[in-house]
């Protein structure tokens, strides 16, 4: 099978096997196991992954539920064992001893969403729609995950020419909340070139390509719970300390707080519930939110006056609360340098031997915003405050639906001059 059609394949049976972030068990296995075939060394889970840097972990029994549905769709039982509790994974290719040339961060989880289940939906008329309920790849990461298995199969190829520096593949867990790249930011260290490929966003048309993308916003996540006292809503109401009603306050100061003056900012209350029945003073509500900016200092600034707001309410109900960050990013841009020297490699890649497998030179841009949050930005500030430079690129793709949404779907003729990209960027930078 030839390596095109061979990613495609990587990418299918990933898209049937959708796990959440930090339940990614059966994906670490089977990336870890193409990339040893390939003669690669894999690290994972607990071997690569720093458990107090992880942040918004699974509610108890999920980890369990997923370990051994994994083990029950066929992961082997020694790649379990490596990874301990936790997933993801990281792979170098060339010489151990050599500098770090580059890192390729590829996200890997799936989407709490229920795949569309219409036969015009190509996953379900072609076989491989996710097979668990609730959970599908609607954000492409499957995608992602057969980008970095082509590169690697194209760097260990047979009469491939040996690199002189390496190459890291970073296959990271829980980027949807931007929860799993702080835990693995040791593995950037020494790092002179750092680089994440998003497919389809930013550049929804087959054969274009961003290379140097920006504009990200910077975002916490957290989580808001309330604890009041119970009691009969009849009968003795003045008992009772309503924590819905402060969680509803707070809800109402949170989205009535000015936007800053210095720059773009936004904040969210997504989830609201309380209670336990209709003639009970609510004694505890739970409230999720974010907040955004499109610099790191406004977005911290909004987080810290939603704590303000937060406790203020509370203190006006007389509810006692707590407030976890479970998620958080901070604002990011592509170094141009670096950005010029993807745009020159795209253009400068002849076609395959069938006359594909490339891009047209004027469908390549070297700029493009973000709008939106992603932790490969933590990653990418991390390699430049060590002097190294970071990228960020839009793959374009056609889409049969939009990014999160049940009937999703990309184009998959885009993975393999992607591909063929990404090695002609190491040639560059490890050749």
């Amino acid at each position: 099978m030839e390596t095109a059609e061979k990613i495609i394949q990587w990418r299918r049976e990933l898209h049937r096997h959708p796990e959440e972030g930090w339940t990614e068990f059966w994906t670490t296995g089977f990336v870890a196991r193409q990339l040893a075939d390939m003669g690669l060394a894999p690290r994972v889970g607990q071997e690569v992954i720093d458990p107090a840097a992880r942040m918004g972990l699974p509610v108890p029994g999920v980890e369990a539920r997923a370990r051994q549905r994994a083990l029950a769709e066929g992961l082997e039982p020694c790649w379990l064992e490596r990874m301990g509790r936790t997933t993801g994974l990281v792979a170098d290719a060339g010489p151990a001893d050599a500098p770090l040339a580059l890192v390729l961060r590829c996200d890997m989880d799936a989407l709490p969403l229920m795949e569309a289940q219409e036969a015009s939906h190509r996953p379900v008329r072609e076989g491989f729609a996710s097979r668990h309920e609730g959970l599908c790849h609607a954000c492409g990461h499957d995608g992602h995950m057969a980008l970095g298995l082509g590169l690697a199969a194209l760097l260990t190829a047979p009469g491939a020419a040996p690199l002189r520096q390496r190459v890291r593949l970073l296959f990271q867990p829980a980027e949807e909340g931007v929860r799993g790249a702080a835990s693995m930011i040791a593995h950037v260290a020494g790092a002179r070139h750092f680089l994440a490929v998003h497919i389809g966003l930013g550049a929804p048309r087959s054969g274009d390509l961003v290379t140097g993308v920006g504009a990200f916003l910077a975002t916490s996540k957290f989580d808001v719970r309330f604890t009041g006292r119970a009691a009969h809503a009849g009968a003795a109401p003045e008992q009772g300390r309503d924590a819905l009603k402060g969680a509803a306050s707070a809800l109402l100061g949170l989205h009535a707080l000015p936007r800053h003056g210095h720059g773009t900012s936004r904040i969210c209350v997504g989830r609201l519930e309380g209670g336990s029945s209709r003639n009970t003073v609510p004694a505890s509500a739970f409230m999720a939110c974010e907040t955004r900016g499109n610099t790191s200092e406004v977005n911290d600034d909004m987080l810290r006056r939603a704590r303000d707001v937060i406790a203020g309410a509370a203190a006006m109900h007389g509810l006692e609360w707590r407030l976890d960050v479970v998620g958080g990013a901070p604002s990011a841009a592509s170094d141009a340098a670096f950005a010029d020297l993807l745009a020159r490699c795209a253009r400068d890649l002849p076609p395959d031997a069938r006359g594909g497998g490339c891009f047209a030179p004027s469908r390549i841009r070297e700029r493009g915003d973000m709008g939106a949050s992603d932790d490969a930005t933590t990653l990418m500030r991390a390699v430049q405050a060590q002097g190294g430079l970071a990228a960020y690129a839009f793959l374009g793709a056609d889409l049969a639906a939009g990014h999160h949404q049940p009937d999703f779907d990309f184009d998959e003729a885009v993975l393999w001059p992607g591909v063929r990209w990404l090695e002609k960027v190491c040639r560059e930078l490890a050749g």
